[in-house]
């Protein structure tokens, strides 16, 4: 982990109110592991004093053009794919290249760890289940276990087509997109939970590890089917973060314990969890 004053080399609109944010972070963007994720400060503003939270959507080499042929290309650049929601949010979408803005990062202990790795080799098929701007924390993994040879289908839904960002880079990672948009402006009309549900049903004698990133209902709603048909889902949270560190707590989810409860923190012992660690309830999910 570090802590860094970074430089913007790009920020670019996409559709929907969505932006990929690239910065210059030679020592960050090479300890990157999948899953990760990074606390993004914007300098000069008394009025945003949080930092905010964003999945790392990929690490790429600088453009270096004096860089000797077939040296090797160390990730060099950080991007972050984002909506804008807030504040916060539309500020980060005012950034030019040049500016800088401050860069805690990576944090979270991402994917692959070597109980993931043992399920990823005993199932038939990897499912990727992304909603809205949760697609950001799954490049990476996906890529990486392309990288290793399993086979992988993606599942992206959004509220329009203008949601489903990202599906082009998925393209030479995946067997197949299944894309749905609750307007029925592309792909399925509703959430992408329903074809995620058909395809399961129609393959039941398949083993499949799901894993999954966006809001919580979409979270909830593809951890039952996991459940139902007898499959383990990896699920990276998304939750409200003061520090990133662990300290504040703020981010706390409700797991399996005994006692009154026990909690854990999204931004150290996540942000991915085993599914059936989480306590679903809504009620359980304490308040900030």
């Amino acid at each position: 982990m570090y802590d860094e004053i970074v430089a913007v080399t790009e920020n670019r609109p996409l559709t929907g109110g969505h932006f990929l944010l690239s910065v210059r972070s030679p020592r960050q963007a090479p300890a990157t592991r999948p899953g990760q994720f990074a606390m993004i400060r914007i300098l000069g503003r008394a009025d945003v004093l949080l930092r905010r939270p964003m999945s790392i959507y990929d690490v790429k080499p600088a453009n270096s053009p004096g860089r000797k042929k077939g040296a090797a290309k160390a990730p060099e650049v950080m991007e972050f794919l984002y909506k804008v929601v807030g504040r916060g949010t539309q500020l980060m979408a005012d950034l030019k290249a040049g500016e800088r803005v401050g860069l805690l990062a990576p944090l979270g202990h991402g994917f692959f760890a070597e109980e993931y790795l043992t399920q990823a080799e005993a199932a038939d098929e990897i499912l990727h289940v992304a909603g809205g701007i949760g697609i950001a924390a799954l490049l990476l993994p996906a890529r990486e276990l392309a990288r290793q040879g399993f086979r992988q289908r993606l599942f992206f839904g959004g509220r329009t087509k203008a949601d489903l960002v990202g599906v082009e880079d998925f393209k030479p990672l995946v067997s197949r997109s299944v894309l749905a948009t609750e307007d029925g402006s592309r792909g399925h009309q509703g959430f992408v939970t329903k074809p995620l549900e058909d395809y399961l049903a129609r393959c039941r004698k398949k083993r499949f590890l799901l894993v999954v990133c966006g809001p919580w209902a979409m979270l909830e709603a593809s951890v039952r089917l996991a459940r139902r048909y007898g499959h383990p889902c990896l699920v990276s949270m998304e939750n409200r973060m003061g520090c990133g560190l662990g300290v504040c707590l703020g981010c706390s989810i409700r797991v399996e314990g005994t006692g009154h409860g026990s909690y854990q923190r999204v931004c150290t012992e996540g942000p991915v969890f085993w599914a059936e660690k989480v306590v679903w309830e809504r009620e359980s999910i304490p308040k900030t």
